[in-house]
């Protein structure tokens, strides 16, 4: 008896350490789902004396969210900048050769596609819904073709230190200009015009380049790549800048992962106050729903499908085997909701379930935990478009392709740990200049696009690992006696950085 009282009380011992880890370990998502919960019933309260109309009641509310935001956006610039130089910087297509060249073009592809996947089917279940014009334009007149020559003009900054401040927009701008017309142009179209005398004046739109305040984060974007690519051939001459966007890309983490913890308080009285402006609560309930809904659709529809059709078709080989090889990384993916702590797991199962070369598996899965988020790349087009609906605004061609390329750029250098996605949500709306505190009206429901985001990712990096080793299996069957331990440094390597994290 005395036996089972001990075995019950360690049981019921372990049963609390279990849970208080469970709690510790997901404190910020419970704190997010608390936040948004006493949010609705604030606003629900400050609602029965409050109007929609009350702008100036409002405004206040929403205070402690704008300083919220205001570090958000402090942290923006230099995140995004130091994060994609770094990752790309790492890569040395000297060395690795072949297999590098095939792992960059697989990421692209798959990224490129998850693009479009999330664009298409955000889309289709907003087709049929009524849209305004953009009521931020500056000015009328300006064409589709100025909206695409603006973007283009965008991503090519002149002025790196100016492209943090503001970017540039073209405008339609009046102009007074003096009309002489000869006697032999006379005509009874204007003769009236002529009969004045010789110094008439006439005004007329011409298309003038502004710059507009706002982040051009896009065009941060394409130089950060460009000068990532740039030191990543230079080598061993770029280390010493190399190492200081590393530092500033781990610093801007750490002052992430602190100003994280505001989230919930700024999130409270944001969504207090969305309560009160909105017109009709159900239907924006309902609009919520289906979002959730269609993205999660559009996850598994990327991650189970599109991939392994890929895989397929360049492999021959069954692609759901594969994935149930993996099935342990995956399972770790989802449950820890970042990339980093599952690589060694990723590692493991590509080794030694599936059979992939160690020198492929080495390179590509650390490389693919850094660069290869389709998880991202997708969902960024979906909240962005459906925040540009709720809003009401229109969307042209040309801010179909800056969403885009947007989303290509961030997902680049998104870091793989829980807590980072909010903040490059926040980066994306800035890009195409919508307002950052609505990305945050949708983060109660982000930790369960987390694990789904994640668990696509970790799933795109053991497909790429799978069809590069197919495809360099030729170049290395020859050589196949050099392989060393250099996997077990990495899961070393990898397990040190995701205790620190």
């Amino acid at each position: 008896m005395r036996f089972y009282k001990m075995a019950k009380g360690d049981t019921l011992r372990r049963g609390r350490q279990s849970w208080t880890k469970c709690v510790r370990r997901n404190l910020l998502v419970i704190l997010l789902i608390a936040s948004i919960l006493f949010g609705i019933a604030l606003g629900c309260v400050v609602r029965t004396t409050w109007s929609p109309s009350d702008r100036r009641n409002i405004f206040y509310l929403k205070f402690p969210g704008e300083i919220m935001l205001n570090t958000l956006k402090m942290v923006s610039v230099p995140l995004v900048v130091s994060s994609i130089i770094s990752s790309i910087a790492t890569l040395s297509m000297k060395t690795s050769g072949s297999i590098g060249l095939r792992a960059l073009v697989y990421y692209l592809v798959t990224t490129v596609i998850a693009v479009i996947t999330g664009t298409v089917g955000i889309v289709i279940i907003s087709s049929g819904k009524e849209t305004i014009v953009d009521t931020s334009e500056i000015s009328k007149g300006t064409s589709q073709l100025d909206a695409l020559l603006d973007m283009i003009r965008n991503a090519f900054p002149d002025n790196l230190v100016e492209a943090t401040l503001s970017k540039k927009q073209t405008v339609m701008s009046s102009k007074i200009i003096p009309i002489n017309i000869a006697p032999s142009d006379f005509n009874q179209t204007n003769a009236n015009v002529a009969r004045n005398g010789p110094n008439n004046f006439t005004t007329i739109d011409v298309p003038t380049i502004i710059s507009v305040p706002g982040t051009n984060m896009l065009g941060l974007i394409v130089a950060s790549i460009f000068i990532g690519c740039v030191l990543s051939s230079m080598e061993d001459k770029a280390k010493p800048l190399v190492d200081f966007f590393r530092s500033l890309y781990q610093a801007m983490m750490r002052l992430i992962l602190i100003f994280v913890w505001f989230t919930p308080v700024g999130l409270t009285f944001l969504v207090a106050a969305a309560v009160v402006q909105v017109e009709n609560p159900m239907e924006a309930l309902g609009e919520f729903g289906v979002f959730i809904s269609t993205v999660i659709f559009c996850f598994l529809l990327h991650g189970f499908g599109t991939v392994p059709i890929i895989y397929l078709i360049v492999t021959r080989k069954n692609p759901y085997v594969f994935i149930r090889k993996m099935s342990k990384a995956l399972l770790t993916a989802f449950g820890t909701t970042s990339s980093a702590a599952a690589l060694p797991f990723t590692m493991d199962c590509l080794i030694t379930k599936n059979r992939i070369d160690k020198r492929v598996v080495n390179f590509i899965a650390p490389i693919g935990a850094t660069i290869n988020m389709d998880g991202i790349a997708l969902y960024i087009p979906m909240l962005i478009i459906f925040i540009s609906h709720r809003l009401g605004l229109s969307l042209d061609p040309a801010r179909y392709v800056t969403i885009g390329v947007s989303a290509i750029g961030v997902s680049v250098g998104a870091a793989g740990i829980p807590g980072a996605g909010l903040m490059y949500m926040t980066v994306a709306a800035m890009a195409v200049g919508l307002p950052a505190e609505q990305v945050l009206i949708t983060a109660p429901f982000d930790w369960i696009f987390a694990q789904f985001r994640t668990m696509i990712n970790v799933s795109g990096d053991s497909f790429g690992a799978g069809i590069v080793d197919h495809l360099s299996y030729p170049m290395m069957s020859h050589d196949k006696a050099e392989m060393t331990s250099e996997s077990e440094d990495v899961f070393e390597d990898v397990e040190e950085e995701t205790n620190l994290v």
